[in-house]
């Protein structure tokens, strides 16, 4: 019918009109606004208050279809909040607050306005910035239409005393006098005092008058061993300081020559030490806890020989430092064996483990004995602190309760407690045979509040062990050095253990000095376990494994056992040992795939004594038994001894001299560069490599991971290969470099005097950077903030019309098929046509008047005319005429239905 047809060709036009695209042209000032907050350390005290509140008086007075942006930016750029109308939560992410990447910023910012709409910049900043110029990123938004707006902040500099930079020699030979040259800058003539140190040795002090302007002080000094100095200047005025951070001036000065090794060492008189020295090779001795494992102290030596020390002695921080000093400058590790060494010292699944040539696990079939051990876990309130990445107190405690699991094996048993006020069981005592179902459940501990009960969590994981079948029982208790409640007569319940053959260690979260671990330090005494203190919760895992090492895993062989030596100890040692001494006792470890072994024992484990491999770019070797002290052996009575002992810390260590003469490195550190050198021989035939020099750089902050970047020096001249990188902030650079074909070469640490953020700039410079980003972008100051939104361009919206053509496309189509089916559309319209009709028709009249005519008609013979019917009679007649026809005309429909 004529209806279908105008459904379906308006159907089809919307369909058409939806695919082209169609939009609707409306004006409109809409916009986004993206505010560039600067957070480093060179912004007043205040400057984040402030910054919120600038944030906040511009979303409420934006419109309604208006969004805000916020970036933070430091040494590295956040986007705070994406454009959004919502309100601004304030600044959460952590940007380094010592340098100003004011580039990376706008950069961002930049990306944050849509191609398709208005958009300003407002940049709340001191105009101070490190990195990349940002004034190129000026023209970048003038081209986009983006004004860079900014409003000015800044620190107050008046009566600033500093010490402007800083000029030593990068390095020096053993023995050589250098001058030391300070350039500091006085706002008025005053009395300055000074002191310089070496390490922590004062060299020199004193007070001086100073004139107005740059005042230069001199210095001198002898270099001693090789390795790296560290000196440290300090300036004090006579008045207030408005940034004393600028009064300390940190630099460093390499020594050359040949690197002393590291020996770390519990005991006071090491034979090794003594032996090693007699063979001369420079050693220096120093106790694990007078040593920091810092970057800059780790590069003044060749290696480190690590004599029978328990790892919570060195730390997981300073054992991450230690590996990655190994494994990407070239340096070397060697770690000997004892009771306080390999597994039973805590070195299982620390950081140090993937580096050496041997794992530490016990196979079960090398168990001898079962054992039971309950697990008392603290769930107080204190266990939800957070501790990074997303994780809580409490789930670094369940990480090491899994750990004690993951190292026991079918024949041993396991009982979980989860305490507070009270016990609750996680894991009933049992023999372990479904372990992911254990450890899902001990994964899924809680902290639940309140403190742990001492008694109840020692009582409840008692009675635990009663019902154990295993010889060997053990409780491990964790809990809160600082938290621990309610003890009872823990004494004579300890004193019950004993008698049931029940020992116990502790775990405590915290110091040796905090107002519990007295008490902790008792119980486990009183237990005949172990007590171990951390205040670093990433240390926890660990020390769960160490203990159950200790009681599940008796790893270490306390009987005299025969070795020898295999062809890889030629290869270490560069000559042969008749090596038939027995050792007084071993750590039992097992040879990695890949690591060279050079000695071995002859019982029936053919465990490894000596191994070694490359670790990186470093040298790991492992001798598993005890070099000096009750379980040294008759290998202490051998006369070669020495010499071996010696032969193997040489080979750690690595050869002295790394490069050929024709070949020399340099470095340097000038404005804030940090400028690496290769040195060729003008006078060469030929390039002495065939690829490029790879560079690897360790960027060291106090408390944090080293970071790790690799790269490639490039020619600047004919002779001369170079690479530049930027120092940041409080930061220690340690380059090392690889010339293929030759061994790795690490150079001496270098440093920034202090943050860049608290160097002393010209006067109006900082102001000077944003008014040429406002002036090159068409932006400017912004005083007032209100006006902002207004003064936002106005543009032309489009609006997408492809939704509601589809809706209405889809609306014509289902009436179509509504009228297809019932035809009532059609049949309505039909009925309202004839009513129409028929009000024309009466409305016209009953006859029409007949024309007038000259010639007269003859008269009609009279005829019977019935009188007219009534009107009610003709209404009805018409009525049943149209029901005929509409019954007929719906016949005639449902055939056409059915034909179709």
């Amino acid at each position: 019918s004529w209806l279908l047809l105008v459904l379906r060709s308006l159907t089809l036009l919307l369909l058409l009109l939806a695919l082209c695209g169609a939009v609707l042209r409306l004006p409109s000032q809409a916009g986004v606004i993206v505010v560039v907050a600067d957070r480093s350390q060179s912004m007043p005290p205040n400057s984040g208050a402030v910054q919120k509140e600038v944030v906040d008086l511009l979303r409420k007075a934006m419109g309604p279809d208006d969004r805000l942006a916020v970036v933070s930016f430091g040494r590295t750029v956040a986007v705070e909040q994406p454009p959004a109308p919502e309100p601004f939560a304030g600044f959460v992410h952590e940007v380094g607050d010592d340098a100003s990447n004011l580039a990376e910023g706008l950069e961002t910012a930049l990306t944050l306005v849509p191609r398709d709409a208005p958009g300003k910049i407002l940049v709340l900043s001191d105009g101070r910035w490190t990195g990349r110029d940002p004034a190129a990123l000026a023209a970048y938004a003038a081209a986009r239409n983006i004004p860079i707006d900014y409003r000015f902040s800044q620190r107050s500099t008046a009566n600033d005393l500093a010490i402007t930079h800083l000029e030593a020699p990068p390095s020096v030979a053993p023995g050589e006098s250098f001058l030391i040259t300070a350039w500091v800058q006085v706002p008025t003539a005053q009395t300055v005092s000074y002191e310089l140190r070496r390490g922590e040795e004062r060299l020199r002090a004193g007070e001086e008058r100073l004139g107005p302007g740059l005042n230069r002080l001199t210095f001198r000094d002898r270099a001693g061993e090789p390795g790296t100095q560290s000196y440290m200047l300090t300036v004090v005025g006579s008045g207030d300081d408005p940034v004393p951070e600028n009064n300390r001036a940190r630099f460093l000065v390499g020594v050359q020559g040949p690197r002393p090794i590291l020996h770390i060492t519990e005991a006071k008189s090491s034979g090794l030490a003594r032996l090693l020295q007699a063979g001369r090779l420079p050693i220096k001795v120093q106790a694990p806890e007078d040593y920091h494992w810092s970057l800059e102290e780790l590069s003044k030596y060749s290696a480190v020989l690590i004599e029978n020390v328990p790892a919570e002695k060195i730390g997981d921080a300073g054992m991450a430092n230690l590996a990655v000093w190994v494994r990407e400058t070239g340096s070397g590790l060697m770690l000997t064996g004892g009771r306080n060494s390999y597994g039973t010292g805590g070195y299982y699944k620390s950081p140090l483990d993937p580096l050496l040539p041997v794992s530490m696990e016990l196979r079960n079939e090398h168990r001898k004995l079962a054992v039971a051990i309950a697990v008392a876990l603290d769930r107080s309130g204190s266990m939800s602190a957070p501790v990074g990445g997303g994780r809580v107190k409490m789930d670094l405690a369940n990480e090491g309760a899994a750990q004690v699991l993951e190292l026991l094996g079918p024949m041993d048993e396991l009982g979980v407690l989860a305490v507070d006020t009270a016990p609750h069981v996680i894991a009933e005592m049992a023999s372990i045979k479904d372990k992911e179902t254990v450890k899902r459940n001990i994964l899924s501990i809680r902290s639940q509040g309140g403190g742990i009960f001492i008694y109840v969590a020692l009582e409840a994981a008692a009675e635990m062990l009663v019902k154990a079948k295993a010889g060997t029982r053990h409780i491990i208790l964790f809990a809160d050095a600082n938290d621990s409640e309610e003890p009872g007569r823990y004494e004579e319940l300890i004193d019950k253990c004993k008698k049931a053959g029940i020992t116990v260690s502790v775990i405590g979260l915290g110091t040796p000095k905090d107002k519990d671990a007295d008490l902790l330090r008792d119980i486990a005494k009183r237990g005949n376990g172990r007590i171990f203190f951390t205040d670093k919760a990433e240390e926890l895992p660990r020390l769960f494994a160490q203990d159950t090492f200790v009681v599940a895993r008796n790893t270490f062989i306390d009987e005299n056992t025969p070795m020898e030596a295999t062809a890889g100890l030629r290869l270490l040692t560069g000559r042969p040992f008749d090596l038939k001494q027995s050792i007084g006792g071993y750590n039992l470890c097992y040879l990695r795939e890949g690591a060279t072994l050079a000695t071995r024992t002859l019982d029936d484990y053919r465990a490894p004594v000596v191994a070694a491999w490359r670790a990186g770019a470093g040298r790991v070797l492992c001798y598993t038994g005890e070099a000096d002290g009750k379980y040294a052996g008759p290998l202490t009575k051998w006369k070669e001894v020495g010499d071996w002992y010696t032969s193997l810390v040489r080979w750690v260590a690595g050869p002295v001299n790394r490069l050929p003469p024709e070949i020399l490195l340099t470095q340097e550190v000038k404005t804030g560069l940090h400028r690496v050198q290769l040195h060729l021989d003008p006078e060469r035939t030929g390039d002495p490599f065939t690829e490029l020099p790879r560079v690897t750089l360790l960027r060291s902050r106090f408390g944090r991971p080293p970071e790790i970047q690799r790269t490639t020096l490039s020619w600047a001249s004919a002779d001369v290969l170079a690479l530049e990188k930027a120092l940041q902030g409080r930061e220690t650079v340690l380059a090392t470099v690889t010339v293929p074909g030759h061994e790795p070469v690490a150079l001496p640490p270098v440093c920034l005097p202090y943050s860049p953020e608290f160097q002393p700039v010209e006067k109006g410079r900082g102001l000077a950077t944003l008014e040429h980003l406002a002036r090159a972008s068409g932006g400017k100051e912004r005083l007032e903030l209100v006006d902002m939104w207004k003064e936002l361009p106005r543009h032309v919206r489009l609006v997408p019309l492809a939704p509601w053509l589809l809706s209405a496309a889809i609306v014509l189509l289902l009436l179509e098929v509504f009228e297809r089916r019932s035809g009532l559309l059609s049949r309505r319209g039909r009925q309202a046509a004839q009513a129409i009709h028929l009000l024309r028709e009466r409305s016209s009249g009953s006859s029409p008047k007949r024309p007038l005519s000259a010639t007269p008609l003859a008269r009609p013979a009279p005829q019977f005319v019935p009188p007219p019917a009534p009107r009610d009679e003709i209404r009805t007649k018409h009525r049943e005429e149209s029901a005929m026809l509409d019954a007929l005309r719906k016949a005639r429909e449902r055939s056409r239905g059915r034909l179709e």
